[in-house]
């Protein structure tokens, strides 16, 4: 199965994979990733404090997910199979919502005209 964003709007905006930089990480889907990768987990995590082994999902330096590629405006997820319930259930917030609706609306714009 491809590594492709499922919907089309989302393919264009990916505004929650940019500057979304605290995406914890479970031990679960840490393993996951790895087996989905081949990468070991220190490669595209941050640990979350030096006292606990939790982790975060590393970001790029402009902000943009560890796992996020773009192509000519396009947008997919490398690991779309193997992303974290954060990934999986969002927008799961009203102000989530909001910011999903609002980016949905303007593509919309720009692309009929």
């Amino acid at each position: 199965m491809e590594n492709k964003i499922s919907s089309e709007i989302c393919q264009k905006c990916a505004e929650c994979c940019k500057n979304f930089p605290f995406v914890e990480l479970s031990q679960n889907e840490i393993y996951k990733l790895e087996k989905h990768t081949g990468l070991p987990f220190d490669m595209f995590t941050n640990p979350k404090g030096k006292a606990v082994e939790e982790y975060f999902l590393q970001f790029k330096e402009n902000g943009y997910c560890f796992f996020l590629n773009e192509n000519n405006g396009d947008y997919s997820c490398g690991v779309y199979e193997a992303r974290s319930a954060i990934c999986r259930n969002y927008p799961s917030k009203p102000n989530q919502n909001e910011v999903c609706n609002a980016n949905q609306k303007k593509i919309l714009r720009n692309h009929s005209g």
